[in-house]
Order: C-alpha cells, then structure tokens, then sequence
C-alpha cells in the first residue's frame, strides 16, 4: 500500500511557523484602538469624496438650469427641439454619471469601512463596554419618513425607515425628477406656437 504524502503551498508553511504571540489585555486594546482609528479615518476619506461628488452634482445641475434658463429666454431650437430641453436632457445624463459614481462606486466602500469598524468597536467592547460610536451613528442615522418620502427613495425597509442607501436615491432622485420636469416644460412651451405681432395703422 502506498504511502500517502501531505502536500502544503509554501505559503501555508510560512504561516505555519510563524510563532503564535499571545497578547496582554493592554497590547489587545492598544492594537484594536489603532486598528479603530485607521478604519474611522478611512470612513472620514471616503464621506468626503461622496460629498464632494454630490457638490459637482449640484454645481452641475446648477449651470444646467441657468443655461436652459439663457436658451428658452431666447427661444433657440435646434429643429423642432428646444435648446434650453436639450441642456438639461445633458444634465439629466451627467447627473446620473455622478449617481453611478456616487452609488456604486465610494457608498459600498463607505459602508465596508463602517461595517469593519463595528467590528473593532465589538471586540473593544469586551474590554471598554461604552465604545459603541459607529454602532450608535448607524443606529441613529435610520429616520422614520413620511409616505412621500419613502416612495422617492424607493425604501423597501421593514421598519420604515430611511436608511443610508435610501436618502442617496433620494437625493438623486429629487434632482433627476428636477431636472427632467424642466425639460419637458420648457419642450412644451417650445412647441405652442408663438402668436405673430401686427402692427396697428
């Protein structure tokens, strides 16, 4: 019979022999507290840049508006499309690319730091009971919203609350629904016919 033979990646053995150090109840707090901090400053970075995202939003959005406003003073079209539409069918589309960065690409790794940092809070915890920030943020940020509000952020929460992710829709969604209400206005009064002016003898 043959013999069997274990077979281990060279990276297992690394880890393997490394020696297992047990740490003081002083050097655990110590190394959660950094571990702590780091996540909090890493939570920091990344709320920042969702609201300077949503600052170009509304910088965006702003420009947009006023533009249109200068074109349907003028009454330019480009056919039978108004130009003053047209600009804020262009902020629609940049409005939304602000959303997707926004949304999909900094929130989820704004709630991993936040997630992660409970987890540190919870280990602290065993040794310091009141270290509960970031479970009490997350806890407090829920608000309880009126019916409108929940149908413009699209909430599906049990507990009819807004959440995070609910007021970043709701946010987006309040100015997208702007943004395109204008168009459509201002397309609109571009196609009702202007009266032609007579003059008197």
């Amino acid at each position: 019979m043959a013999d069997s033979v274990a077979t281990t990646s060279p990276a297992s053995d690394s880890v393997s022999d490394c020696p297992i150090v047990a740490l003081s109840p002083e050097d655990t707090v110590r190394f959660y507290l950094d571990l702590y901090k780091t996540s909090v400053d890493v939570q920091k970075h990344f709320n920042d840049i969702e609201w300077k995202i949503r600052g170009l939003a509304l910088t965006v959005a702003t420009f947009a508006l006023g533009a249109a406003g200068v074109a349907a003073q003028r009454g330019t079209t480009v056919g039978p499309v108004s130009l003053a539409a047209g600009v804020l069918l262009l902020g629609l589309m940049l409005w939304y690319a602000f959303y997707f960065v926004d949304r999909y690409w900094y929130h989820p790794l704004l709630k991993g730091a936040v997630d992660q940092s409970r987890v540190y809070e919870q280990e602290l915890a065993r040794y310091l009971p009141l270290a509960n920030m970031t479970g009490l943020i997350s806890e407090r940020s829920a608000q309880e919203a009126s019916w409108l509000l929940r149908r413009l952020s699209g909430t599906t929460s049990p507990d009819q609350k807004m959440h995070s992710d609910d007021k970043l829709r709701w946010f987006y969604r309040v100015g997208a629904l702007t943004l395109l209400a204008g168009a459509v206005g201002l397309q609109i009064v571009a196609m009702i016919p202007t009266p032609a002016l007579t003059g008197g003898s």
